[in-house]
């Protein structure tokens, strides 16, 4: 879109939060499942979002992370910069995060002989969950060597006092889902538990992509990727007292591309089904008072996303896409949050 259009930063922070009487509002970044081109995706969106709304993401005083959101969130609550991110993105990746040798292929690894959680299918018969959190129990284990995410998270882990092996900052919610109940588990909100959680057991737990990545055992319980139940769970803050939720969620469209390949088709139907959750957390959210920035991909993005978010081949051509989309997209999507 032509600059001409575009809404410049003060604009929006005037007539917002302009006021002398008006307090700094609390917000949260919500960051959701999406893979490699999830990631790749959400930092030319996190850009935009730090220039137009004048307000850093890695000063958010909530962080919700789901899948490779909870990577993200993490390393942001742990001091990595925005900046960081983006060099690494470009190649640049300054011994933080190599994505062209970290990522692996873009097929799935060997799988073992076992279901990822067959639990969840049978509760999905009874009526007890969702078509798609139910199937997905009855993928195979897989076999992705998480090694390079605990190497990358490690570098962030808090070294001392309460937090230690966690990060330093008060709330970072990383989610996964109980393979036995099917139910959401938001690691980093009970303070209480933090004595017994590694961060990086947690992301990879929250990372767990069924059929490519193995469970991860917490506590006795075992967990998997938190994208399985919601894209974002961006409804875990209604209880809170943060006034803005500015979220990312690169597995929602509410406007998607019309292809033509079948597996695209496919992948479009599970987003649409996503979307829907997202709607319903959305509404639930503006019902108890929050401000909500909503930011997905646009059809182009989908374009170049393709229908394999895991495939680190596209991953430049994602963030290149990213990179000339997100200007507008986020204009728009902070207009629709705050005047609603």
């Amino acid at each position: 879109m032509p600059d001409s259009q575009s809404i410049a930063p003060s604009n929006i922070q005037t007539d917002t939060y302009s006021s002398r009487n008006r307090p700094k509002p609390k917000r949260a970044l919500v960051l959701g499942c999406g893979a490699v081109a999830g990631a790749a995706w959400m930092i030319p969106a996190l850009v935009q979002v730090r220039e137009q709304l004048q307000w850093n993401p890695e000063e958010a005083d909530i962080f919700i992370g789901t899948s490779v959101g909870a990577v993200l969130v993490s390393l942001m609550a742990g001091g990595i910069t925005l900046n960081d991110l983006i060099a690494s993105q470009e190649g640049q990746h300054q011994n933080i995060w190599d994505h062209a040798r970290d990522s692996g292929p873009w097929y799935p690894p060997l799988p073992t002989f076992k279901f990822t959680a067959p639990q969840l299918f049978n509760k999905m018969r009874k009526g007890d969950l969702s078509s798609l959190t139910g199937w997905v129990g009855l993928l195979p284990q897989g076999g992705f060597d998480m090694a390079p995410f605990i190497k990358l998270i490690d570098r962030v882990k808090a070294t001392e006092g309460i937090q230690k092996d966690w990060v330093d900052h008060d709330n970072c919610w990383l989610v996964c889902v109980d393979n036995q109940t099917g139910e959401r588990k938001a690691f980093g909100r009970d303070k209480s538990e933090l004595k017994n959680i590694n961060l990086s057991q947690a992301v990879c737990a929250s990372y767990g992509v069924p059929g490519w990545c193995p469970p991860v055992e917490i506590d006795k319980r075992n967990y998997i990727d938190g994208g399985v139940v919601s894209p974002c769970s961006a409804d875990m803050l209604i209880d809170t007292d943060i006034d803005e939720v500015i979220m990312l969620v690169p597995m929602s469209a509410s406007k998607p591309d019309k292809p033509w390949s079948m597996f695209r088709k496919i992948e479009r139907k599970i987003r649409k089904g996503m979307t829907r959750i997202v709607d319903k957390e959305v509404a639930l959210l503006e019902a108890a008072g929050k401000k909500v920035i909503r930011i997905e991909p646009t059809a182009e993005d989908l374009q170049a996303i393709g229908y394999n978010m895991m495939d680190p081949r596209r991953r430049e051509l994602v963030y290149t896409t990213s990179r000339m989309s997100s200007k507008e997209n986020v204009r728009q999507a902070l207009i629709k949050g705050f005047s609603s």
